[in-house]
């Protein structure tokens, strides 16, 4: 589409997805919080019942299946931080359609 006929703020939304998409990571999965036990009979998840945490990402494969990838300490807030620029870009991305299915709506009105 021309940029001269574009409203500012879809300008302004398409130069946000520019900036997000060519110069950030981002990474299309859902965060999972997996708390359990180890089996030591001596640990403390067993003992005290102060079970371990760990961070997985979850992501839907192109075969429809799921699949889950356990993310160390020491990536868990680089990882937060591209699942959150995706949805990020995914509302923005949202917004733009609307306001190009307002345009749409109202050139079939006029014709």
């Amino acid at each position: 589409m021309k940029r001269n006929i574009m409203t500012r703020r879809e300008k302004d939304l398409l130069s946000k997805l520019s900036r997000i998409i060519n110069y950030s990571e981002f990474v299309h999965a859902n965060l999972t919080i997996a708390r359990r036990t180890c089996g030591n009979p001596r640990c403390r998840c067993v003992v005290e019942g102060k079970k371990h945490v760990s961070l997985y990402l979850t992501t839907t494969r192109k075969d429809g299946k799921r699949k889950s990838i356990y993310i160390p300490k020491r990536l868990e807030e680089e990882v937060k931080v591209a699942v959150a620029r995706y949805y990020k870009i995914k509302d923005t991305l949202e917004e733009v359609s609307d306001i190009n299915l307002s345009r749409l709506l109202s050139k079939k009105e006029k014709s």
